[in-house]
């Protein structure tokens, strides 16, 4: 109950001082009236019935001079203060009545029928000569710094604060909506008068000059609002992303889901939504652009439906390389590029054919790529602007891949730290607008930003130089239109190898012990394998082949020679199973080729049951009845019709 009272009483107050100069009229009236009252409680008599009739009598007689000399003052003056004696007076005669209360009244309303107009003329004379003193350039010295006048007032501390730091900079608010407060601050709309140097963007570019005007505590983000004359203020007193935020993980299985990439400060995830398009990832060096592209891959390589192809202009594939078991194909050099572009531009037409022969229910054309027709195929670049330095011939397929592989299920993330107009085609073309979600980290300079999220977005808000730390984002989509601070998720080295393992899908050889220093003397040729000596009764001193048992599924058909490890694998492991990351770390035969379709195949059949978990990782367990491979060895009286004996 104290709380809500508490609370009431507070807002009550806050209305109350923004209202001040239009309330003083009534205040000054019942403030008498009170007194008047208190003064006839403590007792009225002849003395005082003087005292007010000269008092009532003087103001006359000043009413009297001014009109008789037209003295607007003497007579504004003698007028209020006639009223306001008679009210007094009336009210001390006669205590708390009804004649008193309609005295007070009276007074009041005609105190308000002369005191409005003057406090709307020069209010609005005041404002309107702010107005053209901005319009006209710097204000001069002085003008706007004393703030304390009528207006110039708020229903809290930081709205007046706001308006009178809008005065001193020259551009006073029209109207500034009802500030919103959060858990990390307030924000409000501002409505700015037209002019050439009121305009939104020309208060962004002096954010710096209207934070020390204001002198509050936090950090000041500006931003255009839906209208033009429209500036949208946000103070941030508490930084939610001050520390790194935890990947928790792969959270999509799926491409088509949106993937989560990090938070906003309200606790709300960042999303990407790779079907809308091509993605752009650019930043400054070391301000966490990797670690955005760590955090795609990671939840692509959960998704069963997308391959993943990579790009890394780094010798080594330094960034891109511990992906590599769960990469299609990688190409850390020029020439491995051309061929990788190349070999997806080949795709690419394949796949268009392909849907040119299918038709919709209705018999309509297919003219988009689904998971019903096959994988996603989604191209990683690490550092665009070096790959177009190193293979600049590589612009045309790129660019082909560009605008027309969305519709064939190929998508490309690039990520650059240099945004330039070589990066984006060079001269004469601009490959930006293919990008549907441009992802931008901090960078020092406005120029970058307005490559990154296109000409103008400096100055509408898209300030990439006021993140103050690596890995906070700001995230330009179709589902985000607005400059919003986030920041990315945080993913370690652990995290990237046990994710890598936890969906490894093909083989990655393993890298010499010791690659610079090689051994001067060439390995010896291996010595040919001697055959095995025939057994009694066959072989090829017979005219009959060496057979062995085929092995076989259960039902009966041949189980392929990259399978057969894993398939003895699982029967050897019994009720315990094994998990994905377990066969890749034995060296199974077979898991170069994917282990993701022979084991869902198997799962399909019933021969294979995947409903464990040991951590997070699904548990094959092999639950296939026995079975016994047919004998296929031939016997001596029956002769293979592939090899006749000899006669």
């Amino acid at each position: 109950m104290a709380s809500t009272s508490g609370t009431v009483g507070s807002a009550v107050c806050r209305w109350c001082s923004r209202l001040r100069f239009e309330l003083a009229p009534a205040a000054a009236t019942f403030g008498l009236t009170g007194l008047s009252w208190l003064h006839h409680a403590t007792g009225f008599g002849w003395a005082e019935h003087a005292m007010y009739g000269v008092a009532t009598a003087a103001t006359g007689a000043l009413t009297t001079g001014g009109l008789k000399f037209r003295n607007r003052g003497a007579t504004a003056i003698g007028i209020g203060g006639t009223a306001m004696a008679l009210n007094t007076w009336i009210g001390a005669a006669m205590g708390p009545s009804v004649p008193s209360l309609i005295a007070g009244g009276a007074v009041t309303i005609a105190s308000y029928g002369v005191y409005v107009p003057w406090l709307v003329k020069a209010r609005h004379e005041r404002i309107a000569l702010q107005i053209k003193a901005a319009k006209n350039g710097t204000l001069p010295e002085g003008l706007g710094v004393n703030v304390g006048q009528p207006g110039v007032t708020g229903d809290s501390e930081e709205e007046t604060a706001l308006r009178r730091a809008l005065v001193a900079l020259g551009v006073p608010a029209q109207d500034v909506s009802r500030i919103v407060f959060t858990d990390t601050g307030w924000h409000a709309a501002v409505t700015l008068p037209p002019g050439r140097n009121t305009s939104a963007e020309a208060v962004i570019a002096r954010r710096r000059q209207l934070e020390a005007n204001l002198d509050l505590p936090g950090k000041l983000r500006l931003a255009v609002g839906a209208q033009a004359n429209q500036l949208i203020v946000r103070m941030q007193t508490f930084d939610q992303l001050a520390e790194p935020v935890a990947w928790p993980g792969p959270a999509v299985t799926s491409a088509e889901q949106p993937i989560p990439i990090g938070v906003y400060p309200d606790g709300s995830q960042i999303l990407l939504d790779l079907m809308s398009g091509h993605v752009l990832v650019a930043g400054g060096t070391n301000m966490g652009k990797s670690g955005a592209v760590n955090v795609i891959i990671g939840n692509l390589a959960a998704c069963s439906d997308a391959e993943i192809l990579g790009i890394d202009m780094k010798p080594g594939a330094l960034e891109l390389g511990p992906w590599q078991r769960n990469m299609l194909a990688l190409a850390d050099d020029a020439d491995g590029a051309r061929q990788l572009l190349v070999r997806l531009k080949a795709e690419m037409i394949r796949r268009g054919k392909y849907l040119a022969t299918l038709r919709g229910p209705k018999g309509e054309r297919v003219r988009k790529w689904t998971r019903e027709h096959g994988k996603y195929l989604v191209l990683i670049i690490d550092e665009l602007a070096e790959l177009l330095r190193q293979a600049p011939d590589v612009v045309a397929e790129l660019l082909t891949l560009m605008q027309v592989s969305r519709a064939m299920g190929i998508r490309i993330i690039a990520a650059t730290q240099s945004p330039s107009e070589q990066a984006f085609g060079g001269k004469g073309t601009d490959a930006r607008q293919q990008y549907g979600t441009r992802i931008g980290l901090p960078v020092n300079e406005p120029t970058p930003i307005n490559m990154i999220f296109g000409t103008g977005a400096y100055g509408m808000g898209w300030r990439l130089d006021w993140l103050d730390l690596p890995g906070k984002v700001m995230v330009s989509s179709e589902r985000y239109n607005e400059p919003n601070e986030g920041r990315c998720y945080w993913i370690n080295d652990d995290q990237i190898t046990s994710t890598s393992l936890q969906f490894a899908r093909y083989e990655v050889a393993e890298p010499p012990t010791d690659p610079a220093e090689p051994d001067p003397d060439p390995d010896p040729e291996p010595d040919r394998p001697t055959p095995p000596p025939p057994p009694s009764g066959g072989g090829l001193a017979s005219g009959r082949p060496l057979l062995r048992a085929v092995p076989t599924f259960p039902d009966g058909s041949r189980i392929p020679e990259n399978r057969t490890a894993v398939w003895e694998a699982l029967q050897k492991a019994g009720p315990d199973g094994l998990t994905k990351p377990e066969m890749v770390a034995a060296g199974l035969a077979g898991h170069g080729t994917s282990l993701q379709g022979p084991l869902s195949q198997w799962v399909a059949k019933g021969w294979v049951d995947d409903t464990g978990k040991r951590g997070q990782a699904k548990v094959y367990v092999f639950s296939a009845p026995a079975h016994t491979p047919a004998d296929t060895s031939p016997t001596a009286e029956k002769e293979n019709s592939a090899c006749p004996a000899s006669r």
